[in-house]
């Protein structure tokens, strides 16, 4: 499963048509090594010097380095599946939110994310050749996102849908590997607990008869595994008068 998600973000294409400034370029790179996407494809490029870019590409030079200069056909042929960006979709297109375009990478493969210029993005034309058009939800009064601000977008819905799950699935799976801590470690913690406010103002006051246990309960909810039991033990151990 996590070579699969490693795939499926590698093989995301990101295709900017007519990208106009640099420094825009260089936020899109390190939006896409955010979430793993390697694959930038420059169309019909306005930007003159890159240095702007790379200085704003901060730890995602690599993905500039391997971005492919290239026209709109060529761009355009292998993919299956072109998802084109925009916030006015034409009338008559399969609408989806970027959401909705990650989950249904998991049944239609990698998409070929197309981002229009900064200034007039995608023309309808352009829209209407595109399998699905997608808009990010925003408030009406502002909905035009920053190029690099759109890419994040997608690629934070990417990546939470097909790459942040394989890692916390795996995680999870660790973590319940870990040994559970058992009731006699448990209660080793608590006799440590009780001597240790035994001699402080806390045992001075009326408290009921379970109050200990009372403390105690939290850390039989978290179900502490054996190795936090024993920092805990260790940590009032330390506290304990000699």
């Amino acid at each position: 499963m996590a070579e699969e998600t490693k795939n499926l973000l590698s093989d995301v294409q990101v295709v900017l048509l007519r990208p106009r400034w640099a420094r825009n370029l260089g936020s899109v790179a390190r939006a896409m090594k955010n979430f793993g996407l390697r694959n930038l494809i420059l169309v019909d490029s306005k930007i003159g010097s890159w240095n702007d870019a790379y200085q704003m590409a901060v730890h995602a030079g690599d993905v500039l380095e391997n971005a492919t200069t290239m026209n709109l056909t060529e761009a355009l042929a292998p993919a299956t599946w072109i998802v084109g960006t925009t916030n006015k979709p034409p009338p008559g297109t399969l609408m989806m939110t970027p959401r909705e375009v990650a989950e249904e990478a998991a049944v239609r493969g990698a998409p070929t994310l197309l981002f229009g210029g900064e200034i007039h993005g995608l023309d309808p034309a352009e829209l209407l050749r595109c399998h699905v058009v997608s808009t990010v939800p925003a408030a009406p009064e502002q909905s035009s996102l920053n190029l690099a601000q759109a890419v994040c977008v997608y690629g934070a819905e990417l990546f939470f849908a097909h790459g942040f799950a394989a890692q916390r699935s795996a995680q999870k799976e660790c973590e319940e590997r870990a040994p559970i801590a058992s009731t006699e470690m448990l209660q080793r913690v608590e006799d440590s607990l009780q001597r240790l406010l035994e001699k402080s103002a806390w045992s001075k006051a009326d408290r009921p008869k379970n109050s200990i246990a009372a403390l105690m309960q939290p850390f039989y909810r978290a179900q502490l595994t054996e190795k936090e039991a024993r920092a805990w033990l260790v940590a009032l151990g330390k506290c304990l008068p000699r």
